[in-house]
């Protein structure tokens, strides 16, 4: 080996090892109280009267930290703050000195299994989707046809993926196609004529496109969500082809999460018309008649924040983007004077299990100058109501309804027996295969015992290092697994050599005869293998991409170790050996 292999090993080993220091050093759980450096009178008096006062307390840049012996205490005490309306996030402070945490290293991250915490499993209504695509089609084919002087044709929606147009007698059926084609898309659409009609069918291509869509950036939408709640922790993956898995770790109490995160939320802004047929009713019943279209919809909403106005009522300050303020000004600049009604929309689950949308006027204010990107919305019944939309808002409405399937829930106790059973049988496993290699090895085995420490401080460096990395019970049979493998490498090496000493060959001879002769066998055995944790994690979720992850990880830091770890040591030591019998 040269000296750039030896400076290129030192400088892997060293930086797995420093960055897997925080994880063996522990953490404890924690409370981050934002915007405030000291606990205030009434916090501390709603902290004791529930026995649960902090074992430390930090001042970490612009937020308190404070540090609990458990995560129950850590539970009671985000209720009693969050009651007194601080505003909190669930953390876990790290034991580790300041010096480690300042150069970046941090523990590794534990799923739901370790920390434990809740889980949900919630389905995107994809029809829903599907059937606001068909509503828009429709509109935009009778405006169009309008536009295009063609009378007398009927359109309707007749399943959620197909719309009918339903043509007058003796008319020219080309004129009519030719109008709505350009509306279809690159095959996004199909148009069929029939008899007296076009049946416009959406494509299977796009129908899964918005599936996909839909369920993207619904998953997007959520996470934005679970950060405004303070759950800095949290996993939310697509399941399936419609579903999002959602991991809270150490929310024990999953009531706020559940109603904000199925919670499908948005604002509009209508033109009062008095002459109109479509009402919607306001917060005491009467019913308010509007425009069909809305003015504005909460689409171009960048930032919501609640406040208390002059008159001491809550309300919401609104902040639109470019092109929604623009569309805003031009309408009040011409409408000054008249009504506009805000309509909140939201979307619930009923005692059947059916998705419903809730609609209610909850503000009807006159027009008084120019609106910009900037304005306030108020008839909010409380402040608690105003945050909570503020928020929703914040997050982004939803695409599509959402209707939570499934809930767990796993106690801090249970996390805490499986990493206490997980990393008993890691222990108790390596502390066997290393005795065998000393029993069997000799000189050799020790050789093999330092290869085993340093492959696991990598595995665990590489897995604190990794983005979004989560350790899983799984995860951890993913290590002990691959430390035995690790040995299966040690084996093929020195039984290598032992082959050839046998022979009659020199030590150093048989050191790189083995180590020769045994690479390919191993590059392809652990190639193979890798093939197969890479197919597992890009196809699984939850506890199968734990398991692959290690596995993984384990099987580059087996090869790093086990060939270029164990030469580096040998090498020096008794690689220029001219003895012809060496028991190893």
């Amino acid at each position: 080996m040269s000296r750039w292999n030896y400076a290129l090993l030192a400088l892997m080993l060293v930086t797995f090892a420093f960055y897997s220091l925080p994880t063996f050093f522990g953490e404890q759980p924690a409370i981050g109280l934002h915007g405030q450096h000291v606990l205030s009178l009434e916090q501390r008096r709603a902290l004791e009267e529930r026995q649960v006062a902090p074992s430390q307390t930090l001042e970490v840049g612009d937020r308190l930290t404070l540090v609990f012996a458990s995560q129950d205490d850590q539970q009671s005490a985000k209720q009693a703050l969050d009651a007194l309306g601080a505003t909190t996030t669930l953390e876990f402070h790290a034991n580790a000195p300041a010096w480690i945490k300042a150069m970046g290293a941090a523990p590794i991250k534990l799923g739901l299994d370790l920390r434990g915490g809740s889980q949900l499993l919630i389905a995107v209504d994809t029809d829903f989707v599907l059937d606001r695509q068909s509503s828009n089609l429709v509109d935009m084919v009778r405006q169009t046809l309008r536009e295009a002087r063609l009378r007398g044709a009927s359109v309707q929606k007749v399943a959620i993926d197909r719309v009918r147009v339903n043509l007058p007698e003796g008319v020219d059926e080309g004129a009519y196609a030719a109008a709505i084609r350009p509306l279809l898309g690159n095959q996004q659409w199909q148009l069929e004529r029939r008899d007296g009609t076009l049946l416009l069918t959406l494509g299977q291509e796009e129908r899964a496109q918005l599936v996909t869509n839909a369920v993207i950036q619904n998953q997007k939408i959520l996470q934005k969500r679970i950060n405004e709640l303070g759950i800095v922790e949290a996993a939310v993956q697509r399941q399936g082809p419609s579903a999002i898995r959602i991991e809270l770790p150490g929310v024990h109490n999953p009531k706020q999460a559940k109603d904000v995160l199925g919670a499908t939320a948005s604002l509009a802004f209508y033109e009062v018309r008095g002459e109109s047929h479509f009402t919607i009713n306001d917060r005491t019943g009467q019913p308010v008649p509007l425009t069909r279209k809305p003015v504005l919809t909460g689409d171009h909403i960048v930032d919501a924040r609640a406040s208390l106005g002059e008159t001491g009522q809550p309300q919401v300050g609104i902040v639109l983007d470019g092109a929604g303020g623009n569309q805003m000004n031009r309408f009040s600049r011409v409408n000054v004077g008249k009504p506009m009604a805000t309509v909140f929309t939201e979307y619930k689950t009923n005692a059947q299990g059916q998705l419903r949308a809730s609609n209610e006027v909850i503000n009807v204010a006159t027009i008084q100058t120019a609106l910009g990107n900037q304005f306030r919305i108020t008839g909010l019944a409380s402040m608690g109501e105003a945050q909570e939309l503020a928020m929703l808002l914040r997050a982004g409405a939803l695409t599509a309804p959402l209707k939570i399937l499934e809930e767990r829930s796993i106690g801090p106790s249970l996390g805490m027996q499986n990493i206490e059973a997980g990393f008993t049988a890691l222990a108790f496993g390596m502390a066997g295969m290393m005795l065998f290699m000393v029993l069997w090895y000799r000189k050799f085995g020790w050789v093999a015992v330092t290869a085993l420490v340093a492959n696991l401080l990598m595995q665990v460096g590489m897995l604190a290092l990794l983005p979004g990395a989560v350790l899983t019970l799984p995860g951890i049979a993913g290590l002990v697994l691959t430390v035995g493998m690790a040995v299966d490498t040690h084996v093929l090496i020195f039984e290598r050599i032992r082959d050839r000493l046998r022979e009659g060959g020199s030590l150093a001879n048989a050191i790189d005869f083995g180590y020769r002769s045994a690479f390919r066998t191993i590059f392809d055995a652990n190639i193979t293998t890798l093939i197969s944790a890479v197919i597992l994690y890009s196809v699984g979720s939850g506890p199968l991409q734990g398991f692959s992850i290690t596995l993984i990880l384990g099987l580059i830091s087996s090869m790093i170790t086990g060939i270029w770890g164990t030469r580096a040591i040998i090498n020096p030591i008794w690689g220029k050996s001219s003895l012809k019998l060496l028991r190893i």
